[in-house]
């Protein structure tokens, strides 16, 4: 099953539940484009990028300003550097407010996104940088060039489904998607988009499970609570 690259609304609908939670897409800084108007790529050389006048692409000689979270109480803030992702994944869990899920979520998306190499971490970036500007067939090869060198990194493969959807490839998005969860399955990102692009190709007892396991680690997300609902109906009918 494959859409004519143009169709980006679905890429647009799916690119939160893919990357936003996670955070992993803060791995550079802004850069003027004045400086620099083509990407450095391992493996590839230099690669020219045409970009709109104004644009900014991510420069790795500089890390980001941290973004602003919402505050916890001390004692429920997460500790990345502390506590353990079966920790936080438990506390997301039993979240208590949305300022509290949104915290828990990034911290645990931040665990998923450190690679153990820094070639990866570099292609990553790079991968990054082409996705936030739309060269998604230079994104797609450099995932795939992660996914080689890091075949056992799930975080690899949740962002090349990303850019298989943003180039029409449904099919092969939701074989990365797969593939993902079944190396980390608690992955609720890689599920809240599973259960989408099941709904989307009419799979709507598959749809409903993908999202009520997405549910089961991150209850608090309203969209997935609002998916599970709308198909619960459909497929299992009212209760009499």
């Amino acid at each position: 099953m494959r859409l004519a690259p143009s169709s980006r609304s679905l890429a647009a609908m799916l690119a939160a539940a893919l990357f936003a939670a996670p955070g992993a897409l803060a791995a550079g800084a802004e850069r003027p484009l004045t400086e620099q108007q083509y990407l450095d790529i391992p493996g590839i050389g230099r690669v020219p990028i045409p970009l709109p006048p104004g644009a900014r692409v991510f420069s790795p000689q500089r890390r980001p300003t941290a973004p602003v979270e919402p505050e916890l109480a001390p004692e429920r803030a997460p500790q990345t550097a502390r506590d353990s992702l079966d920790d936080l994944i438990r506390r997301l869990s039993l979240a208590e407010s949305e300022e509290e899920e949104s915290a828990l979520a990034q911290a645990i998306g931040r665990l998923w996104a450190r690679s153990a190499s820094p070639t990866v971490d570099l292609l990553m970036r790079r991968a990054l940088v082409a996705v936030g500007i739309g060269a998604d067939a230079l994104a797609l090869d450099l995932f795939d060039r992660i996914v080689i060198l890091e075949p056992e990194w799930a975080e690899a493969l949740v962002g090349r489904a990303n850019v298989r959807i943003a180039l029409g490839d449904l099919d092969g998005a939701e074989r990365d998607l797969e593939s993902a969860l079944r190396l980390e399955p608690r992955r609720f990102d890689a599920l809240g988009a599973l259960g989408a692009l099941r709904e989307r190709a009419g799979a709507s007892a598959r749809a409903l499970e993908a999202y009520r396991r997405a549910r089961a680690l991150d209850p608090r997300r309203e969209e997935w609570r609002k998916a599970e609902e709308r198909l619960r109906l459909e497929v299992e009918g009212r209760d009499i």
